[in-house]
C-alpha cells in the first residue's frame, strides 16, 4: 500500500510538472509502485541479513551508495523503457527530469533506510524478560569454553574469550568476533546459562556481550549504548543495564 502511495505521489509530481498525459502518468505510477514494492521487500531482507553495522564505516557507506545506485537505476531504467516504447511523444519531457528523479529516489531510499533503523531500534529497546535473566537452579549447567560453527565443509572453533557478542535473530544466533560473524541455528537462551557469567552479560533480549570487549558505556537520555573494542555500538535495555552494573560493580 505504501509502495502504491509513494509511486502515485512520485509520478504525479513529476508528471504534472512535465505536463504529461493522464494515461502516461497512470502507467508510470503503476510501474513505479510495482518496482518500489519489489525493491522494498528485497532491501528489507538485505538490510536484515547483510549486517551493514558490522562493516567499517567507510565500507558501510560505500555499500549504501551501491544500493542507492542499483535501486534508483532499476526504477529509472524501467521508466525510461516505458516512455521510449509506449509514450515516445513524451520522451522529450521525461528525459530532462532524469537527474531530479534520481535525486528524489535517493532521498526515498534514505527515508526507507532510516525507517528500517528506527524499526530495529524500537525492537532493540524492548526490555529483557526478568525470568530469562537467571538460569534455573534445578539443573546444573556445564560452562562452555568454545563455540563451533560450520564454514563450508570445515568446522571453525571459536574460543569464548574471542567473542565480541552474540545476537539473537529468530531461530538463529549471530556469533561476532573481531574476525567476522557467523550464523548458527540455535537460540540465544541456549548460551545465556552456559557462557561464563563473570565474562558475559545479557544486556538485551537480543544481545549477550563479552564484558572484556566493552570500551565504554554511553548514555543518551533514557537510552544506553555499549561501545565495543571493534567500534560497534549496541543498544542495551534498562534491565540489561542494571545487570551490567552489577557485573562491573559500578
Amino acid at each position: 500500500m505504501l509502495s502504491l502511495l509513494m509511486g502515485i505521489i512520485y509520478t504525479a509530481v513529476f508528471g504534472w510538472a512535465s505536463h504529461l498525459s493522464l494515461m502516461c502518468i497512470s502507467v508510470d505510477a503503476l510501474t513505479t509502485a510495482v518496482i518500489l514494492f519489489v525493491e522494498t521487500v528485497l532491501l528489507w531482507s538485505i538490510f536484515t541479513f547483510s549486517r551493514l553495522e558490522v562493516l567499517p564505516q567507510h565500507l558501510s557507506v560505500s555499500v549504501q551508495i551501491i544500493y542507492i545506485l542499483l535501486a534508483a537505476g532499476l526504477l529509472l531504467g524501467a521508466e525510461a523503457i516505458i516512455f521510449y516504447l509506449f509514450f515516445n511523444g513524451f520522451w522529450y519531457r521525461f528525459a530532462p527530469t532524469l537527474a531530479t528523479r534520481a535525486f528524489s529516489l535517493a532521498m526515498m531510499y534514505c527515508a526507507f533506510r532510516l525507517y528500517y533503523l528506527y524499526h530495529k531500534q524500537k525492537e532493540s529497546d524492548e526490555t529483557i524478560p526478568e525470568e530469562t535473566m537467571q538460569p534455573s537452579d534445578d539443573m546444573p549447567v556445564e560452562m562452555i569454553e568454545r563455540i563451533t560453527v560450520k564454514v563450508g565443509q570445515k568446522i571453525k572453533i571459536i574460543p569464548v574469550e574471542e567473542l565480541l557478542y552474540l545476537k539473537g535473530e529468530d531461530d538463529y544466533i549471530s556469533i561476532v568476533t573481531a574476525e567476522g560473524h557467523w550464523l548458527k541455528n540455535e537460540r540465544l537462551k541456549d548460551y545465556e546459562a552456559s557462557l561464563p557469567s563473570d565474562q558475559f552479560a545479557r544486556v538485551h533480549r537480543s544481545y549477550i556481550v563479552n564484558i572484556a570487549k566493552i570500551i565504554k558505556i554511553e548514555r543518551y537520555g533514557q537510552k544506553q549504548l555499549l561501545v565495543l573494542s571493534n567500534g560497534e555500538s549496541i543498544h542495551i535495555s534498562m534491565t540489561g543495564y542494571k545487570v551490567l552494573k552489577e557485573k562491573l560493580k559500578l
